[in-house]
């Protein structure tokens, strides 16, 4: 049947074609509603159009192929930290195939893929007036709005087979003071934690995706062999830091400077070393 569409969980081998119709549908989806020169995140998500990107979500979050037979048709990202919450982080489908009932499907076995999950949460542009319509014909309500739309579904159908695992939600802890806890495994979502202080703590393999950490200070603290996917370090100082056997790659270094000197006048003078080297 012609509108059967199925979804595949996406590994390394699909990041070119995923990044590829990613770039076209958020491009295009661009034109329509975003006035030139105009940003909007939701419109754009960060990276649509970057392979990098792709293969990090592919590695840490879960991506999934929407494919009609053979054919690429869309894709989904979805962020699963609790195991009865998730998000849709983007969801997109071929311009050409839109408004035939293809995403509709799609939220359909993205949900019966979580069995577990009651509380699914998506934003989108408040700009895209289109996708407010579509997205409360799949049973998402508006909970809040402002330049942009937060949704939400409460499946309260479904069954946790998680029983086992204690779990708060929509708590205030406002000033809460916690002091000798085991919180092993802890999972934070969907969380407002502004003036957050933590010391002398075990944080190894900590994971901090989509969370915003502007104004915060990182002091006498371990963080080896960690790694920094799309983070946003402008105006970041680090001082006094063992900064041995640290890696840049693929990263914006405008304006970055070492105890004062330029980085970027230190790699022209060296790529100047390396042609005069060469001739």
């Amino acid at each position: 049947m012609k509108n059967v569409i199925k979804l595949i969980k996406a590994d390394e081998s699909m990041v070119k074609k995923l990044t590829g119709l990613s770039s076209e549908v958020f491009s295009q989806e661009a034109s329509i509603w975003l006035p030139e020169g105009a940003e909007d995140a939701n419109i754009q998500p960060p990276g649509y159009d970057s392979e990098d990107m792709m293969a990090y979500m592919i590695t840490h979050l879960d991506v999934f192929g929407i494919y009609q037979g053979n054919n690429l048709i869309g894709g989904v990202v979805i962020t699963a930290p609790i195991s009865t919450y998730a998000r849709i982080d983007r969801i997109f489908i071929d311009h050409n195939l839109q408004g035939k009932g293809y995403g509709k499907k799609a939220i359909q076995l993205i949900e019966k893929a979580y069995p577990n999950v009651k509380r699914w949460q998506l934003e989108t542009s408040a700009r895209q007036t289109n996708n407010r319509y579509f997205y409360e014909s799949v049973g998402y309500e508006c909970v809040w709005e402002t330049e942009e739309l937060m949704f939400e579904k409460n499946l309260s159908d479904c069954k946790n087979r998680n029983d086992h695992i204690m779990q708060k939600q929509d708590q205030d802890y406002t000033r809460a003071e916690l002091i000798s806890i085991n919180a092993q495994e802890v999972k934070l979502t969907d969380a407002n934690i502004r003036s957050l202080h933590i010391s002398n703590a075990a944080m190894q393999q900590t994971k901090l995706q989509n969370v915003n950490l502007s104004d915060s200070i990182v002091a006498d603290a371990t963080v080896q062999n960690a790694t920094f996917w799309f983070a946003d370090l402008s105006g970041s100082v680090f001082r006094t830091s063992d900064m041995s056997g640290v890696a840049l790659e693929n990263c914006n270094i405008s304006g970055m400077t070492i105890d004062g000197i330029s980085v970027e006048e230190l790699m022209k003078v060296y790529e100047k070393g390396n042609r005069n080297g060469a001739s």
